[in-house]
């Protein structure tokens, strides 16, 4: 778990979540497993196979298949908390999507958003819109954590902290996805595969290759009351 995202967490710790773009549900599994969501998990995506994966971590998740951006099963003003990691560079309306954030989110609640930083001379392997890109899906990536400030502006929201770091890419995450795509591990162990083998965790965190520019934008905020 980002450690922005724990301290957040542990100072606020919500009742009810929504993650947009929650995926196979990697951030709501160490949320919910740190004993930090009490009743309910809203995980939205649009993948119904990513959703019954991370429905199958926790009895609190509740999924919903639907655009990030316009998760109408969520009442307005409902959930405590609101995380979207490395989702915004993805979807073609990064207003709607903040506008969604705004929209869910109870008074006082708070979020948690990441995304890159692509610098002047940012290069990966993969070729996409934005030329040679860490992920050829990106439909955006910033040039700046204040132009990731920039795109969470927003007049019910208040940005409370903006962090960054070089991007460094795990080595052992791709070689977890090629075993489950192969039929290795199964996909639903995907999420606390680092939990259950501290060699696998230590492998993680010790082979890293830094991604030539990118780095890695995180920020936290709440909604005004």
């Amino acid at each position: 778990m980002p450690a922005l995202l724990r301290e957040r967490a542990d100072a606020e710790p919500p009742r009810v979540l929504a993650d947009l773009g929650a995926g196979e549900g990697a951030i709501l599994y160490a949320l919910d497993r740190a004993g930090l969501v009490a009743e309910r998990i809203y995980a939205v995506d649009l993948s119904e196979r990513s959703l019954a994966v991370a429905a199958s971590l926790s009895s609190k998740v509740v999924p919903i298949v639907a655009d990030v951006a316009a998760a109408n099963e969520i009442p307005a003003e409902s959930v405590d908390a609101v995380t979207s990691s490395q989702v915004i560079e993805h979807v073609p309306d990064e207003r709607a999507f903040v506008d969604e954030i705004a929209r869910v989110l109870r008074p006082h609640g708070w979020f948690y958003v990441s995304s890159v930083v692509r610098g002047r001379h940012a290069w990966w392997f993969r070729r996409g819109g934005l030329g040679w890109q860490i992920d050829p899906t990106h439909v955006r990536e910033y040039a700046s954590e204040t132009a990731f400030a920039t795109a969470l502006a927003h007049p019910e929201l208040e940005l409370e902290r903006i962090r960054s770091q070089p991007l460094r890419f795990p080595v052992a995450d791709t070689a977890l996805r090629l075993a489950a795509r192969a039929g290795l591990i199964a996909p639903e162990r995907l999420a606390d595969a680092y939990e259950r083998s501290p060699r696998l965790a230590t492998a993680r965190r010790t082979l890293q290759v830094r991604v030539p520019g990118y780095r890695w934008v995180e920020a936290v905020g709440h909604k005004r009351a």
